[in-house]
């Protein structure tokens, strides 16, 4: 083979998530529930910061001297579906039934109630083995829109958020799980 010459390798079936999938509060918990059907593609973002060392007499980073300070895991999703609870699942809010319909009372202060034990977004690859993406200690943290488009479904975008919990400060809120095996 020639020098400099790069062959692209090809994913097979196994290593393609498809975009379709399911979200879950509290996925595998007592309460588990499905948040809703999703249009127009949903969003992971993992915001890394990483703290440098410095010491006299180096001149950039070295090897151990750096480290995560903290993940900042998000979950950005465009719910199709609709319903006064899918709205409020890790959201500073209560809910009420006032007869005819349900109404959602917003909070200005954030409760230990609010958070969820997890989300999860349960999806396949493309040869039909699952991958599951949780962020544990979620909440619903991020702006509420719902995007209104004439003769069109509205579509309402939820940003949820993992924290860190007290009892574990230095595990990162983020867990993948990537199945070889049909489940």
């Amino acid at each position: 083979m020639a020098k400099g010459v790069f062959t692209p390798e090809i994913p097979t079936d196994n290593d393609i998530l498809l975009g379709e999938g399911v979200f879950y509060a509290d996925y595998g918990e007592i309460g588990e529930a499905v948040i809703g059907a999703t249009r127009g593609g949903s969003k992971l973002e993992v915001e890394r910061v990483i703290r440098e060392m410095p010491f006299d007499g180096a001149y950039g980073p070295h090897k151990g001297l750096r480290r995560y300070e903290r993940y900042a895991p998000k979950f950005t999703v465009n719910l199709l579906k609709m319903t006064y609870l899918s709205l409020s699942y890790g959201m500073p809010c209560d809910t009420s039934d006032e007869g005819n319909y349900h109404e959602l009372l917003f909070r200005l202060n954030i409760e230990d109630s609010d958070y969820l034990t997890n989300i999860a977004f349960v999806g396949k690859k493309h040869d039909g083995k699952p991958c599951i993406i949780i962020i544990y200690n979620a909440l619903n943290d991020g702006n509420i829109s719902m995007d209104f488009k004439e003769k069109d479904e509205v579509v309402g975008e939820m940003q949820y958020t993992g924290h860190y919990d007290n009892s574990t400060p230095t595990t990162p809120p983020l867990e993948i799980r990537d199945y070889d095996v049909a489940a």
